[in-house]
């Protein structure tokens, strides 16, 4: 004697429709779309069409807004069809260009390699290349900062120019070292006149707040947080 299947409230007529069969998930479960969440997930004969290695393949990570993927080693976007994508600008920089995922607009590829292997980028932070090379999106020559941060980079790089090398300089190493040397003596205000510069300019060089790199160098305050009563 067979068994009739009892009435649940998804099945109510108690039919054979939504029950297992042979231990298989029904059809409208195995036909349904999967999300684009990893890269191993994709179709068979996507990932044969795109003529990416297993290895390649192993390495993406997906980038969930735009729906791209990021090879972390060699930096490299993928589409959604795993076509290599992202163009050179004038400024150095990889872009990826104002399809639908991108509502219209362009997106720099070393955010999308950053994001995708480590998240989003928190508040207040840029993503800097280390050896300065604007196209290198290598995961590992990505680093996040502050805006001060990557300017002191960059100084440091001899990419932004200081000190001397700023056209139109009219302080020097030794006549800074002066400067503070007279702290106690000769006023910010003298040494304006005299130099026919801003007095503020002056102060600056003298509390260390610019021409760090000139040794001895003040260190500079930092206001301390009321304590909590």
């Amino acid at each position: 004697m067979t068994r009739r299947p009892t009435a649940t409230p998804a099945n109510p007529h108690g039919s054979r429709t939504g029950s297992r069969r042979n231990g298989r998930r029904p059809r409208s479960q195995t036909n349904a779309a999967q999300p684009l969440s990893d890269a191993l997930e994709l179709p068979e004969e996507l990932r044969r069409a795109s003529g990416l290695t297993g290895a390649i393949l192993r390495r993406l990570r997906p980038h969930q807004s735009t729906r791209t993927f990021a090879d972390p080693k060699t930096g490299q976007v993928y589409s959604a069809r795993l076509n290599p994508i992202g163009h050179v600008c004038k400024d150095g920089y990889v872009r990826l260009g104002g399809g639908r995922n991108w509502a219209g607009k362009e997106q720099y590829a070393h955010r999308i390699v950053w994001q995708a292997v480590n998240g989003p980028i928190p508040d207040g932070y840029q993503i800097d290349h280390r050896n300065h090379c604007k196209s290198d999106n290598r995961a590992s020559n990505l680093q996040a900062l502050t805006p001060l941060q990557n300017v002191q980079a960059s100084v440091r790089r001899g990419k932004i120019a200081s000190g001397v090398n700023v056209a139109g300089a009219r302080l020097n190493d030794e006549l800074v070292r002066e400067i503070r040397a007279t702290a106690g003596t000769i006023s910010g205000a003298d040494w304006a006149r005299q130099l026919g510069m801003d007095r503020t300019t002056i102060n600056c060089a003298r509390r260390g707040q610019s021409w760090r790199h000139v040794k001895p160098c003040p260190r500079l305050r930092t206001k301390r947080r009321p304590r909590a009563t």
